[in-house]
Protein backbone atom coordinates (compact mmCIF):
# COMPACT_ATOMS: atom_id res chain seq x y z
CA UNK A 1 0.00 0.00 0.00
CA UNK A 2 1.45 3.13 -0.82
CA UNK A 3 0.19 5.82 2.14
CA UNK A 4 1.63 9.46 2.51
CA UNK A 5 0.90 9.66 6.11
CA UNK A 6 2.73 6.13 6.53
CA UNK A 7 5.61 6.88 4.69
CA UNK A 8 5.67 10.79 6.91
CA UNK A 9 5.71 8.48 9.90
CA UNK A 10 8.71 6.71 8.70
CA UNK A 11 10.27 9.16 7.89
CA UNK A 12 10.24 9.04 3.84
CA UNK A 13 8.42 12.43 3.46
CA UNK A 14 9.09 15.92 5.13
CA UNK A 15 8.73 16.10 8.91
CA UNK A 16 6.29 18.73 9.84
CA UNK A 17 7.35 21.93 10.69
CA UNK A 18 9.29 21.97 13.99
CA UNK A 19 8.90 17.78 14.42
CA UNK A 20 6.25 15.88 16.17
CA UNK A 21 4.45 17.27 19.11
CA UNK A 22 2.91 14.30 20.53
CA UNK A 23 3.53 10.76 19.98
CA UNK A 24 2.13 7.80 21.73
CA UNK A 25 1.21 4.01 20.96
CA UNK A 26 -1.74 5.01 18.76
CA UNK A 27 -1.32 8.74 17.58
CA UNK A 28 0.77 11.40 16.19
CA UNK A 29 0.35 15.14 16.12
CA UNK A 30 2.11 17.60 14.34
CA UNK A 31 1.66 21.09 13.12
CA UNK A 32 0.00 21.01 9.18
CA UNK A 33 2.86 22.10 6.80
CA UNK A 34 2.36 25.74 6.20
CA UNK A 35 1.12 26.41 3.05
CA UNK A 36 -1.71 24.19 4.27
CA UNK A 37 -3.59 26.70 6.78
CA UNK A 38 -3.02 29.40 9.37
CA UNK A 39 -0.38 28.93 12.32
CA UNK A 40 -1.72 26.45 14.78
CA UNK A 41 -3.43 24.02 12.20
CA UNK A 42 -2.21 20.34 13.60
CA UNK A 43 -3.09 17.34 12.67
CA UNK A 44 -3.56 14.24 14.60
CA UNK A 45 -2.62 11.03 12.44
CA UNK A 46 -3.26 7.60 13.81
CA UNK A 47 -0.22 5.33 14.13
CA UNK A 48 -2.07 2.39 12.91
CA UNK A 49 -3.41 2.83 9.06
CA UNK A 50 -7.17 1.95 9.02
CA UNK A 51 -10.05 5.11 7.68
CA UNK A 52 -12.41 6.00 9.55
CA UNK A 53 -13.79 5.58 13.29
CA UNK A 54 -15.75 2.56 12.70
CA UNK A 55 -12.46 1.10 11.68
CA UNK A 56 -10.63 1.89 15.34
CA UNK A 57 -10.10 -0.60 17.99
CA UNK A 58 -11.50 0.34 21.84
CA UNK A 59 -8.18 1.15 23.13
CA UNK A 60 -7.52 3.86 19.88
CA UNK A 61 -11.07 5.57 20.74
CA UNK A 62 -10.43 5.48 24.20
CA UNK A 63 -6.95 7.15 23.80
CA UNK A 64 -8.07 9.59 21.65
CA UNK A 65 -10.63 11.66 23.70
CA UNK A 66 -7.16 11.87 26.29
CA UNK A 67 -5.18 13.48 23.39
CA UNK A 68 -7.19 15.61 21.83
CA UNK A 69 -8.01 17.02 25.26
CA UNK A 70 -4.79 17.71 26.05
CA UNK A 71 -3.57 19.23 22.32
CA UNK A 72 -6.90 21.47 22.31
CA UNK A 73 -6.03 23.03 25.98
CA UNK A 74 -2.07 23.28 24.51
CA UNK A 75 -3.27 25.03 21.44
CA UNK A 76 -5.61 27.52 23.41
CA UNK A 77 -2.94 28.61 25.55
CA UNK A 78 -0.63 29.08 23.02
CA UNK A 79 -2.80 30.55 20.20
CA UNK A 80 -5.65 32.50 21.90
CA UNK A 81 -7.92 30.24 20.01
CA UNK A 82 -12.13 30.81 20.94
CA UNK A 83 -12.85 28.08 18.85
CA UNK A 84 -11.04 24.88 17.52
CA UNK A 85 -12.53 23.24 14.55
CA UNK A 86 -11.70 19.22 13.94
CA UNK A 87 -12.32 18.12 10.71
CA UNK A 88 -11.82 14.74 9.46
CA UNK A 89 -12.71 13.55 5.49
CA UNK A 90 -10.02 11.36 4.56
CA UNK A 91 -10.70 12.20 1.01
CA UNK A 92 -7.05 13.32 0.09
CA UNK A 93 -5.51 10.69 1.89
CA UNK A 94 -7.65 7.66 2.97
CA UNK A 95 -5.59 7.12 6.59
CA UNK A 96 -6.97 8.27 9.25
CA UNK A 97 -6.36 11.72 10.35
CA UNK A 98 -8.04 15.07 12.11
CA UNK A 99 -7.54 18.49 11.06
CA UNK A 100 -7.76 20.89 14.06
CA UNK A 101 -8.30 24.74 12.92
CA UNK A 102 -7.96 27.61 15.61
CA UNK A 103 -10.12 30.20 15.39
CA UNK A 104 -8.88 33.44 16.82
CA UNK A 105 -11.43 35.99 18.55
CA UNK A 106 -10.98 38.38 16.07
CA UNK A 107 -11.36 36.24 12.78
CA UNK A 108 -14.36 38.01 10.56
CA UNK A 109 -15.26 34.59 8.87
CA UNK A 110 -16.50 31.54 11.27
CA UNK A 111 -17.48 28.36 10.87
CA UNK A 112 -17.47 26.78 6.80
CA UNK A 113 -16.07 30.26 5.81
CA UNK A 114 -13.15 29.88 7.84
CA UNK A 115 -12.62 26.53 7.02
CA UNK A 116 -12.64 27.57 3.03
CA UNK A 117 -10.04 30.51 3.19
CA UNK A 118 -7.00 29.50 1.06
CA UNK A 119 -4.91 30.01 4.23
CA UNK A 120 -1.02 29.72 5.17
CA UNK A 121 1.11 30.80 8.15
CA UNK A 122 5.15 31.13 8.47
CA UNK A 123 7.18 28.18 8.61
CA UNK A 124 9.23 28.98 10.93
CA UNK A 125 6.61 30.37 13.46
CA UNK A 126 4.62 26.72 12.69
CA UNK A 127 7.81 25.26 14.27
CA UNK A 128 8.55 27.24 16.90
CA UNK A 129 4.70 26.64 18.28
CA UNK A 130 4.97 22.91 17.59
CA UNK A 131 7.61 23.50 20.28
CA UNK A 132 5.59 24.99 22.40
CA UNK A 133 2.81 22.28 21.92
CA UNK A 134 5.29 19.84 22.64
CA UNK A 135 6.40 21.48 26.24
CA UNK A 136 2.55 21.66 26.89
CA UNK A 137 2.19 18.17 26.26
CA UNK A 138 5.10 16.97 28.24
CA UNK A 139 3.70 19.36 31.32
CA UNK A 140 -0.08 17.54 30.88
CA UNK A 141 1.41 13.79 31.30
CA UNK A 142 3.35 15.27 34.35
CA UNK A 143 0.25 16.20 35.74
CA UNK A 144 -1.64 12.92 35.01
CA UNK A 145 1.33 11.11 35.87
CA UNK A 146 1.58 12.82 39.54
CA UNK A 147 -2.29 12.32 40.09
CA UNK A 148 -2.01 8.12 38.98
CA UNK A 149 0.98 7.74 41.39
CA UNK A 150 2.30 5.80 38.55
CA UNK A 151 4.56 5.83 35.16
CA UNK A 152 3.51 3.07 33.30
CA UNK A 153 1.23 4.96 30.84
CA UNK A 154 3.81 7.36 29.67
CA UNK A 155 3.34 8.72 26.59
CA UNK A 156 6.16 8.77 24.17
CA UNK A 157 6.93 12.47 23.43
CA UNK A 158 9.74 13.73 21.59
CA UNK A 159 11.29 16.29 23.84
CA UNK A 160 13.41 17.65 20.73
CA UNK A 161 12.53 18.28 16.76
CA UNK A 162 13.75 15.63 14.39
CA UNK A 163 17.42 16.93 12.83
CA UNK A 164 17.08 18.63 9.94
Amino acid sequence: MDCFICRKHKGQETAPPGGYIYEDEHWMVCHAPAKLGPLGTLFIESKRHFLDYAEMTSEESDSLGNVMKKIYSALRMHTGAERIYQVTLMEGVPHFHSWLVPRGKGASERGLKLLARDDSCDEKDAAELSGKLREAMIENFKIVDKIRGAQTDRPIISTSPPAS
